[in-house]
């Protein structure tokens, strides 16, 4: 008797072993890391419209409707700029703000159509974030119509960043006093949260 219930015992640490390595087994092959998903980040559509001075009774002195503009770090952004303003704002033939900079595939769609380059006596308003390294260039409106400029733009880093519209479209006879000096007209600033 006491040969079985030592058998009976043996059998039962053994299959509890046998268990015990078969459990182990098991767990091994589930503490594997679990894939990581990339972050996603949305894309987000911005708009505003730059209206001319004779449109909001101050001659001269053409805006941006929303100078002031919010996203997240690692958004990516479309934006939407339609534009009244029939006049333009030369630039000098060795300006680089004419090309576009710092958009997906460094281009713009201008009414639909994509260009990299707006011809210097056509332009009308830039753009321009420095800190981002970002020139978005608006031709002239026809006459009594409007323009609509679309550039796609990613913001790897979070900070506040000046903006400027770097053609002379304001008062003075160099153009460049009035609203280009006052924030909230040809100047604002794109933050950038993290």
């Amino acid at each position: 008797m006491n040969k079985t219930k030592s058998l009976i015992r043996w059998g039962v640490v053994s299959m509890t072993a046998g268990s015990l390595v078969a459990i182990a087994a098991g767990c091994g092959s589930t503490t594997a890391t679990p894939p990581t998903t990339p972050a996603v980040h949305p894309v987000v559509h911005v708009a505003t419209m730059i209206e001319t001075g004779k449109m909001l009774n101050k001659p001269g002195w053409p805006k941006f409707t929303n100078a002031f503009l919010t996203v997240h770090q690692g958004d990516t952004v479309v934006f939407t700029i339609k534009s009244y303003d029939d006049g333009t704002a030369p630039l000098s033939t060795d300006s680089p703000y004419d090309k576009v900079l710092g958009t997906v595939n460094g281009t713009e769609l201008v009414n639909g159509k994509p260009v990299s380059l707006i011809a210097d006596q056509n332009v009308a308003h830039t753009f321009t974030v420095p800190g981002l390294g970002l020139n978005i260039v608006v031709p002239a409106a026809p006459t009594g119509g409007t323009v609509t400029v679309q550039a796609t733009f990613k913001v790897p880093k979070a900070g506040v960043y000046d903006w400027q519209c770097e053609a002379p479209c304001g008062t003075t006879a160099s153009g460049w006093g009035g609203p280009m000096m006052t924030p909230g007209w040809m100047q604002g600033t794109v933050t950038v949260k993290a």
